[in-house]
């Protein structure tokens, strides 16, 4: 098969207008972003002619020996009432396999190619509905010869075992999780790194992936730093997400405060620490703790110095994790796929994670770009009756407006990510040019585009409406905390 190699000049003048016109990015305390489409290399001619499948991107090559992959919906349920995932033949949740990556960085990457390297991996399914999409998303735990995890520099991104390749169909301009990990790096301590690559499974090509550091612990602020001390001091993180049974990357569950109190119906699960350094008492520490932070929130002493939520949490992290998502309208924070974390002898932070949902990509209904949402999630119900809170996001908005948040620099970031896929989104798109031509993942009518071209179309079009709205809006948040509506949480 002959593939079509876009020019190098197109891709850099794009690039270049957007670098222009884009106002410059705060830059998070955790160092630069690289974003990969404004630092990697372009695209080239290359000297194979375009005879053998030759891409700018790293390549993932992976062998499954003939396994069938688990993770699967089984479309029963477990005595919890949650859905259930095919298991391998010996009973685990996990296949072992062989990865290779391609990663040459200087010239065009072949599968001929020598790779940067070739480890064992466990491999499986993983998501919630994205498990039925035509094109599914796939958890990879790096292992050595002893079985043991094995931690490995990724295309640039620091080392680590954990990885997530997630294969955007439902986000048919194929941006959305890329462009929001990349801008939530600008603005927070940390979100996830995230590099294009293109994956070849059992021979098959698969098109266009994004590896994706999962959220877990790393040394030296390669992901969190949560290293595990002891029970009185030590760095943990949680996840609110459905039944712990329903996930098999859920650790340990925990019964928090929320939960007992009726403010979330979802499970809080411990992350990490996780194995033999999470045991019984440190859970059980943990879970006090959380707990704890939690009872501070919603009592009556909720916006005082000496027992308030600001004596627990780092307010710059849940005003930019709220401004982040909010502004993307993505329906799940707060809600599933919800981390919340705590080093070491510091304060609650959150981190974002999966935007395949957002920016009116909702599958279950449209979500128009009007109105407000995340005030009435979790912590935010309660965050929002503090005025102080409210102030602080509101100038934390009218700053981001201006950088990372503007519709110029949005804009001009999906042109200048598209430039630099080049052949690579023409591979995909005509890999799966039937899907994205007829599968239609979200519910309602017109809400499904038809081409990559309408897909982008309709995302810019969202976002250019959405910053308007909240332009014009921003300030109603004022009434959230307002006495009157308080009565009965204030003194």
């Amino acid at each position: 098969m002959k593939y079509k190699l876009w020019g190098l000049v197109a891709a850099a003048v794009v690039l270049l207008v957007a670098a222009a016109a884009a106002p410059a990015a705060p830059v998070s305390s955790n160092g630069p972003r690289i974003h990969q489409h404004l630092t990697a290399r372009a695209s080239t001619d290359c000297a194979c002619g375009g005879e053998q499948l030759c891409s700018h991107l790293p390549l993932v090559v992976i062998d499954t020996g003939g396994q069938r992959i688990p993770g699967e919906p089984a479309y029963t349920q477990d005595r919890f009432g949650q859905s259930t995932y095919t298991v391998a033949e010996d009973g685990s949740p996990t296949i072992s396999v062989e990865v290779s990556v391609i990663d040459n960085g200087d010239r065009n990457n072949h599968l001929t190619d020598t790779p940067a390297f070739t480890t064992a991996s466990e491999f499986r399914i993983r998501g919630n509905s994205s498990r039925q999409f035509p094109k599914l998303p796939y958890l990879l735990k790096f292992t050595g010869e002893d079985g043991e995890d094995r931690d490995i520099s990724v295309m640039g991104m620091a080392a680590h075992h954990e990885w997530v390749l997630n294969g955007p169909i439902l986000d048919k301009s194929l941006l959305r999780n890329y462009m929001w990990y990349n801008i939530s790096g600008e603005i927070m301590d940390y979100a996830p790194n995230v590099r294009f690559c293109e994956l070849v499974l059992n021979g098959e090509y698969l098109g266009l992936y994004l590896m994706v550091e999962s959220v877990t612990n790393g040394e030296g602020r390669l992901r969190l730093s949560l290293n595990v001390k002891n029970a009185e001091a030590t760095g943990y993180l949680l996840r609110i997400d459905r039944l712990a049974g329903a996930d098999l990357e859920t650790v340990r569950d925990i019964y928090a405060f929320s939960e007992r109190s009726g403010q979330i119906s979802q499970d809080v699960a411990v992350r990490y620490p996780g194995g033999a350094k999470l045991t019984p008492e440190l859970a059980k520490d943990i879970e006090l703790d959380y707990s704890a932070f939690e009872k501070a929130l919603y009592s009556f002493d909720h916006d005082t110095a000496d027992y308030g939520y600001r004596k627990w949490i780092d307010v710059d992290s849940f005003v930019d994790y709220f401004l982040i998502n909010e502004f993307t309208r993505n329906t799940d924070a707060g809600m599933f796929s919800t981390y919340i974390y705590k080093e070491a002898g510091g304060k609650f932070k959150l981190c974002v994670w999966d935007f395949n949902n957002a920016c009116d990509n909702y599958q279950e209904r449209a979500l128009g770009a009007e109105s407000f949402f995340m005030v009435k999630r979790s912590w935010y119900f309660m965050l929002f009756k503090n005025e102080e809170f409210v102030a602080q996001t509101l100038r934390r908005y009218e700053q981001l407006r201006e950088t990372v948040l503007s519709s110029d620099y949005l804009m001009d970031y999906i042109d200048s990510a598209l430039a630099y896929l080049g052949p690579a989104l023409e591979r995909n798109n005509q890999r799966w040019a039937a899907e994205i031509a007829g599968w239609d993942g979200l519910s309602g009518e017109g809400r499904n585009p038809h081409s990559h071209e309408e897909a982008v179309e309709q995302l810019k079009e969202w976002l250019l409406k959405r910053g308007a709205w909240l332009d014009e809006n921003i300030h109603s948040l004022r009434q959230y905390a307002h006495p009157s509506r308080n009565k009965s949480y204030n003194h």
